[in-house]
């Protein structure tokens, strides 16, 4: 059987309140070392809590796409109320949104560090299709949406897109399949995080099935 592997993250709590945790991260959070079977392939899933703090996440992430040959990267943040949106692309500048390191917790000049990649950066998903795979499955709160927020998870997702287009070439390895999915940010609305964490299963075995 053939080994792959995915990088999975979520994020840790944020917000005035701070809650006591993150949905994305309590989802993703129970895929942790699982093996995803799919056909004759087995998925690793390789687990990550992300800082809501723009210079970490700068330092990390490219760091963790270092780690293995991954086939796929999927970020997952809280997003809007009663749905899960698969986000299409993410932008380099607008970042103005303070991370949880306070109000001079922003990006110099607004905007993503260390590459020279296009301002817009599209994932090579096809995020229509894959929303059509999961509404057949019965997930039918899943929305394609190109509006990823300018805020962590939008910086992370660009982040992430721009080094594996920057990095995996020179390592002579494929591009992973990399996504942003935002989850709601209330349990039971309209998934628990039991459920959730059996979408991402559900994109995983997707993605890995179109190879």
């Amino acid at each position: 059987m053939e080994l792959k592997h995915a990088l999975l993250t979520g994020f840790e709590p944020f917000g005035k309140p701070r809650p006591s945790d993150n949905r994305s991260w309590e989802a993703v959070k129970q895929l942790a070392g699982e093996r995803i079977v799919v056909g004759d392939t087995s998925v690793l899933c390789h687990c990550f809590e992300l800082p809501v703090s723009y210079n970490p996440v700068s330092e990390l992430v490219p760091g963790l796409h270092c780690g293995e040959n991954y086939s796929l990267v999927i970020h997952c943040g809280a997003g809007s109320d009663g749905k899960v949106e698969i986000e299409q692309l993410a932008h380099r500048t607008g970042y103005i949104k303070p991370g949880n390191g306070g109000d001079d917790d922003v990006p110099a000049g607004n905007r993503v560090p260390n590459y020279s990649t296009p301002d817009k950066l599209w994932t090579s998903v096809d995020v229509g299709g894959l929303r059509d795979a999961l509404v057949a499955k019965g997930w039918s709160r899943v929305k394609a949406s190109q509006d990823a927020g300018r805020y962590l998870c939008e910086f992370t997702y660009y982040t992430s897109l721009a080094e594996a287009q920057t990095t995996y070439p020179d390592r002579h390895l494929p591009l992973p399949k990399t996504l942003f999915v935002h989850v709601p940010p209330h349990t039971c609305d309209p998934y628990d995080d039991v459920e959730l964490a059996e979408i991402v299963r559900d994109i995983v075995r997707h993605l890995i099935a179109q190879d």
